[in-house]
Formats: C-alpha cells, sequence, structure tokens
C-alpha cells in the first residue's frame, strides 16, 4: 500500500494526498496515474485471496465476506468471548499466550503442598503419600524434592520450619517429628498407717485442687497394719482422650504439583 503522494510527478498535496486543485490560484489537480490503482487492486485482491474467495465481477460483497471470512477464521480475539478462543485452541495455545504474557501456567510453584478435597488429585498433581517418583518424567520436582521421594503428609500436620528461631530448634527441613506433651508432673503425702490421720495429705501439681485429698476419720486405730490406698488420674473423666495428641481439625488430601 501507498499513498499517491509517494509516485513521482502525481501532483498530490503537501500531505501527499489527492487534491482537486485550485486552476484560478494556479495549483493543477492530482495525476491519478495507472500505478497507484494497481496498488489499490493488488491489496484488495490479496484480502480475497487470504478469505480463499475467487475474485467475481458480478458479487458487490466480497470484500465484506472476505473481511468476515477471516475475522471467522479464528486469527483475531473476539471482545465479547472473554479469550475463549485461545482456550479453544488447547492446552498448547494456553500456554504459549500465558508465556508471551510472563505469567506462568500455574501460580503454584511446583512441589508446594496444597489441601485437596478429593481423592484423586487433579491432572498435573501428585499425593504427598511418601512414593517416589522420576526424576525424568518430573524434572522441577527432582529440583525441590531431589531424594526423588514425596513427603508423606497422610494423618499429619505441616509445621512451620524453626529457622534459627529456637523454638522448633535442630530440626531439618522436610524431617518428621513425632506427637509429644509438655510434662505433668505432681505430688501428695500422707501416711497409712494405722493412726487415724489422713490417708492423703497435702498434695502439689497435676494431684492439687485441695489440702487433703482424703481427710482424716474419726476411726478408731485398728491394729498395727497399714491399709492400702489407691490415688489415679483419669484425664478422660474430663477432656476427650485419644492415642495422639491432636487439635481440633479436617481432614484433605495433601497433594503437590508435579513438572
Amino acid at each position: 500500500m501507498q499513498k499517491i503522494g509517494s509516485i513521482p510527478n502525481t501532483r498530490a498535496d503537501s500531505n501527499g494526498e489527492f487534491t482537486d486543485g485550485n486552476v484560478a490560484g494556479g495549483v493543477p489537480p492530482t495525476i491519478l496515474p495507472a500505478e497507484w490503482f494497481n496498488t489499490i487492486q493488488r491489496e484488495l485482491i490479496n484480502i480475497l485471496a487470504a478469505a480463499g474467495i475467487t475474485p467475481d465481477s458480478k458479487k458487490f460483497d466480497q470484500m465484506a465476506l472476505a473481511i468476515s471470512t477471516l475475522v471467522s477464521k479464528g486469527e483475531f480475539l473476539k471482545i465479547k468471548n472473554n479469550l475463549s478462543e485461545i482456550k479453544t485452541a488447547g492446552p498448547s495455545a494456553v500456554a504459549a499466550a500465558l508465556d508471551n504474557l510472563g505469567i506462568s501456567a500455574n501460580l503454584i510453584p511446583v512441589g508446594t503442598p496444597i489441601p485437596w478435597p478429593t481423592a484423586t488429585p487433579p491432572t498435573g498433581w501428585l499425593k504427598c503419600n511418601g512414593n517416589s517418583f522420576s526424576a525424568t518424567t518430573y524434572p522441577k520436582l527432582a529440583l525441590v524434592y531431589p531424594s526423588g521421594v514425596l513427603p508423606d503428609l497422610r494423618g499429619e500436620f505441616i509445621r512451620g520450619w524453626d529457622d534459627g528461631r529456637g523454638v522448633d530448634a535442630a530440626r531439618a527441613l522436610l524431617s518428621a517429628q513425632g506427637d509429644a506433651m509438655r510434662n505433668l508432673t505432681g505430688s501428695f503425702s500422707g501416711t497409712t498407717n494405722n493412726d487415724a490421720s489422713s490417708v492423703f495429705g497435702v498434695s502439689t501439681g497435676i494431684f492439687a485442687g485441695s489440702t487433703t485429698l482424703l481427710p482424716a476419720t474419726n476411726a478408731t486405730a485398728i491394729g498395727s497394719n497399714t491399709r492400702p490406698a489407691t490415688m489415679s488420674i483419669n484425664a478422660s473423666l474430663q477432656v476427650p482422650t485419644a492415642n495422639e495428641n491432636r487439635p481440633r481439625n479436617i481432614a484433605f488430601n495433601y497433594i503437590v504439583r508435579a513438572a
């Protein structure tokens, strides 16, 4: 395509465009050479060719049809479709579009564990169940799990790495830790002989709650034999108990993105 003014001796105006001229003012009109018309004709013919349309002198809507055909071929994105054309073109087209925009196909880094609500992970993800994986198949995953084995997060809670803070010292990344609780201590004292004093006297710690767990009686001592006495603790009488220490929780399936 070219402006009429790009062709020499056509008498185009200062903007390289057509002018009717002004005979009285001594301004001649623009000359219309065949070169310029051929330029326009070639442009129009090439538009028809791109749409696969053969020129027909008896039709006067071929240019409109060509433009409509080129648009419908999917070479252009329609605003009203919200980029659905790229999605329809397939995963490779989506990945290429995101790459061109500088956006990762998945904003979650490879190897990041996330909770998933179903037993089966989506495509491109693996369960954190302690299984090994192929470094050839998942080279990026192997960079964050060089052992080639995923952590087993079934029935586990994730704890933030101490990283020198001193709250959970001497822990290595991805190391497992068994359940534990703070130590419970306490004591009680007393006698179990043949006098009429308290069987158990003052208590402390987990046995605390009163000055005497079993107060003195008014009974008369019988003989010189000692009297057996038992003190026990049963936490289930006050709180829920199990074979582990745990907070309230909801079970999710931990999975990692693999690539």
